[in-house]
Parts: structure tokens; C-alpha cells; sequence
């Protein structure tokens, strides 16, 4: 979106939620304030760096989010708990003793 305020976006979505509550296409779905409720008041939202190795942590979040509300996940969600890898990505490191770092 071009880095727009996170209130510009919410006005976006409740002017372009289509409201078909009552028509019973999704019997659960409340209607738009549900909508903005879950996008925006749930949860803090994710942020996006335009660098590389920080928009694969921004999708990785994402992703993980997403998961956590599919119906496997929500049965077993000890298995997220280490969070998700992408392929070829350098898995987490810690040193084993002290390190000094010179900078």
C-alpha cells in the first residue's frame, strides 16, 4: 500500500467491505466490523522493512499467523511453536561461550 497510515487503511476497509451478512453466504461472518475488528484490533500489526532478510521475517509472521487459524494447527499448535523456516534459510545460531564483538 505504499506505506499508508494503519487509520487511512481501516477507512479503506470499512468503505470497500461488502456487508453480506444477511444474505447468508457465510452464516459467521457478522459484516464489516467484525472484518475491521480482526484485521485491526486483534492483534498488533506486522511490520514491513524493504529490506531483504526483514520482509522474510515480516512473511514468516504472516504465514504463521495464517497457520495458527487453520483447523490442523488449532489441534495441534505445539507443533508452531518453534515458528516456521523457508527453504535455504540459515537456521537460528547461538554461541556456546563469551563473545566480544568489535565494531
Amino acid at each position: 500500500k505504499g506505506g499508508a497510515a494503519l487509520e487511512e487503511l481501516e477507512a479503506e476497509c470499512v468503505e470497500h467491505c461488502v456487508d453480506d451478512a444477511g444474505l447468508g453466504t457465510y452464516p459467521s461472518y457478522s459484516g464489516p466490523a467484525e472484518m475491521v475488528a480482526r484485521i485491526f484490533k486483534k492483534e498488533d500489526p506486522i511490520l514491513w522493512v524493504r529490506v531483504n532478510a526483514f520482509q522474510l521475517e515480516s512473511l514468516k509472521s504472516i504465514a504463521l499467523r495464517m497457520l495458527r487459524h487453520s483447523p490442523y494447527y488449532m489441534r495441534h499448535p505445539e507443533t508452531l511453536t518453534s515458528g516456521v523456516m523457508v527453504a535455504g534459510e540459515v537456521p537460528p545460531f547461538a554461541f556456546v561461550g563469551p563473545v566480544t564483538i568489535l565494531v
